[in-house]
């Protein structure tokens, strides 16, 4: 059986006429007789005012900047909530449920506002040199207050400056975020801060 399907394939395969070879010429004439690019055209040209060409910058929406703020918000709000818990728990403070979620609940909405503008105008040099000072300012706050501030300070102020300096090196531009972060160090060194316990 499977010799009389081998032999039937090589027959029609001696059988097959050798391809023709069509000149690009004769091809773009084809095309042109067939009408096949004009219905390509049309149907770009509907679709495009909905969807957007390739070579025009599309803008964003104003759902597409509120979806990246949401992207951007969840993580930055479990950051600030571990370090709320990681900071109260260092000076054997255990808050409850209860506690935490009050504390989110109320950083939530400044820290969406914040994360919405910045985003929006990121690309901006004016944004980029303000969110370099604000990393400086939060990211030597930070280990100011760690070092030399009692612990009630530290519990209040670290989980909001600990996110600031965070999203500010995230959304800065690599140029700047390493400005920033050096600037830090250089506090640190000048100061005989520590950054490990």
């Amino acid at each position: 059986m499977s010799r009389k399907r081998q032999n039937a394939g090589s027959k029609n395969n001696m059988a097959a006429k050798p391809e023709e070879i069509i000149t690009e010429e004769e091809q773009l004439r084809i095309i042109q007789e067939s009408g096949i690019l004009k219905i390509a055209t049309e149907n770009q040209a509907t679709i495009s005012p909905i969807v957007g060409r390739k070579d025009e910058p599309s803008k964003a929406t104003l759902i597409d900047e509120l979806l990246d703020t949401v992207i951007l918000l969840i993580p930055f709000s479990f950051l600030y909530v571990g370090m709320d818990i990681m900071v109260k728990q260092q000076y054997a403070q255990h808050p409850n449920f209860r506690e935490e979620l009050e504390q989110y609940l109320s950083a939530i909405p400044i820290l969406a506002l914040f994360i919405f503008y910045s985003n929006r105008y990121k690309p901006k040099l004016l944004l980029q040199i303000a969110m370099s000072l604000a990393s400086v300012a939060s990211g030597c706050r930070l280990v100011y207050i760690i070092n030399k501030s009692p612990f009630g300070i530290v519990i209040q102020q670290a989980p909001p400056l600990g996110v600031i300096w965070v999203y500010t090196i995230v959304q800065l531009h690599l140029a700047y975020a390493c400005l920033a972060l050096a600037a830090v160090f250089v506090y640190v060194r000048a100061y005989g801060m520590k950054i490990v316990f």
